[in-house]
């Protein structure tokens, strides 16, 4: 009877000490975000590109995309600001990431241009230029979208404005 007893208490042992092994199976915080695509190294990543053009590349120009989600909320401006080239690198947030037909869903506008662009300055307060996104690239969880060259109508000299008014 009392080897049985310490046979039974061996089993039990065992038993319980896996158990406790397995509960400390389980994943952290931590490696539950990265999981989810929240930790250190991302699993999607979604990126546009474009250039903004007056009749020179305009740099230090504030460009923004505005993407849809189909909730009734208010979709926030996601901002960029242009090189000495004219162009802009938006990255998109991962909540955006999932949104279905990003091309029909997003949309990019300039809306800060600086003041030594006067002439492309007035012609963007006047109109709602804004420009739809298209899929460039698409590899490993990393996308590619762009917007392609925005136009600003403007003129570049005081001779241009003379040649279209006698046009």
């Amino acid at each position: 009877m009392g080897s049985f007893f310490i046979l039974l208490c061996f089993f039990l042992f065992l038993f319980f000490n896996g158990e406790f092994t397995a509960a400390s199976k389980f994943w952290s915080r931590l490696e539950m975000a990265e999981m989810n695509g929240y930790g250190e190294h991302k699993l999607s990543s979604v990126v546009i590109t474009g250039s903004l053009l007056c009749n020179t590349p305009v740099s230090d120009a504030t460009v923004a995309i505005k993407c849809h989600t189909g909730f009734k909320k208010r979709s926030n401006w996601i901002k960029a600001v242009t090189n000495d080239f004219g162009e802009f690198v938006i990255h998109l947030p991962s909540h955006l990431h999932a949104i279905p037909h990003l091309e029909k869903a997003c949309f990019v506008k300039p809306i800060h241009v600086p003041k030594h662009y006067h002439r492309c300055y007035k012609a963007l307060s006047k109109s709602n230029l804004h420009k739809g996104i298209k899929l460039v690239s698409s590899k490993d969880g990393f996308r590619v979208y762009t917007s392609g060259t925005i136009r600003l109508h403007g003129y570049s000299s005081r001779s241009s404005q003379a040649r279209k008014a006698d046009m």
